[in-house]
Parts: C-alpha cells; sequence; structure tokens
C-alpha cells in the first residue's frame, strides 16, 4: 500500500498570524475560556497567538 506524504507551505503562516491579531483572536478565547485555578503566567489567548504578532493596525 503506498504511502501519501504531504508537504505544508511555511510562507502563510506569517500572514495568518496577522490575520488571527487584527481579528484580536487571543481576546476572543481568553473570554470564551474559562481560566484553570492552577494555571499561572501567559493567559491562553496569549499561548495561542504570541503577543508580538497581536498588533492594531
Amino acid at each position: 500500500m503506498a504511502q501519501l506524504i504531504a508537504n505544508e507551505r511555511v510562507d502563510d503562516i506569517p500572514l495568518l498570524l496577522s490575520q488571527m491579531g487584527q481579528l484580536k483572536l487571543s481576546e476572543l478565547a481568553d473570554e470564551h475560556f474559562e481560566r484553570h485555578g492552577n494555571w499561572q503566567g501567559l493567559s491562553l489567548g496569549k499561548a495561542l497567538l504570541h503577543k508580538s504578532f497581536d498588533r492594531q493596525l
């Protein structure tokens, strides 16, 4: 049986990160998901989308 090998393009990653920042995805994730009692440090939204990509244009 032949195995399928898929190649993923990585040149669209900066574009996708920029779009997620414009959509304020990190704030939406923080509003939607409750924080676990033992969670410390970065919020879930900031962990999903690094803050340096979360700029307002």
